[in-house]
């Protein structure tokens, strides 16, 4: 077995010169919660890094090649490459912290106990694919229904990302292809895979929300996520509650 160095590596992907005042609310609010984790920007390595070299000293810049992240089907695609999970083989998980979730406490050390190889917020309206390729091609072909797996706020244990990309190598260039997001490929592949493991949705609520977080408040029995994604975007009035300090006062 490969030892890791590390236990988790938070990743806050970034292409834009500089944060908007909402993104820069949220990315500063989960630093200060996950303020005792290792943590490093990944951008194009095109991006002038000026504003974040200033703001965020003490947290690295780590650059991939420009096209990664010249569009959401190019970040897809570099999410769903061997190449970009063998940059963080020697940790066991990779957070992926987009600029528009939010972590409201660092609950990492427990999720990294839990069997799970990959956890994001649910979808409670679900998603359905007919998965037709490699050994479900045909008359063997199944009809998936997923209800987990959000990238914008996820955990990943890195070893078995790279597994499943493997088992369904196939697979790959079919999501990139019809422009299916790389969350959706963990989700879908994951609950055919022999090997990887991924929560129910009521379980995933307790790690993140993004859409329809009252109702999943209230499924899991009133249990506040360690954070959210688009947590502006869809219910802020849910998340306002949760925060210590409103968005444009001082931590």
């Amino acid at each position: 077995m490969n030892m890791k160095t590390g236990n988790v590596l938070v990743l806050i992907p970034i292409y834009k010169d500089k944060l908007d005042d909402i993104e820069r609310y949220s990315v500063e609010y989960s630093l200060s919660a996950l303020a005792n984790r290792e943590i490093r920007f990944i951008g194009p390595q095109s991006l002038d890094i000026a504003y974040y070299a200033s703001h965020y000293k003490n947290i690295p810049f780590e650059s991939f090649p420009a096209p990664c992240f010249e569009s959401i089907e190019e970040y897809n695609r570099l999410l769903l490459s061997k190449y970009f999970y063998d940059r963080y083989d020697d940790y066991e998980f990779i957070l992926i912290l987009q600029t528009d979730a939010i972590v409201l406490r660092d609950e990492l050390d427990f999720w990294c106990t839990q069997p799970f190889d990959y956890v994001g917020a649910p979808w409670p309206f679900g998603y359905e694919l007919f998965v037709n390729l490699g050994l479900f091609e045909g008359s063997f072909g199944r009809h998936v229904r997923v209800t987990v797996g959000n990238g914008g706020l996820s955990l990943r244990r890195v070893d078995k990302c790279k597994n499943i990309l493997s088992e369904f190598a196939t697979a790959i260039d079919v999501f990139c292809k019809t422009g299916s997001s790389e969350d959706l490929f963990f989700s879908v592949m994951g609950s055919l895979s022999h090997d990887f493991v991924v929560p129910n949705e009521i379980t995933a609520s307790r790690f993140a929300m993004e859409l329809r977080p009252s109702y999943y408040y209230h499924v899991n029995g009133g249990h506040v996520p360690m954070g959210g994604h688009a947590w502006y975007k869809t219910d802020p009035e849910f998340w306002k509650p949760l925060l210590s300090t409103s968005f444009g006062e001082e931590k």
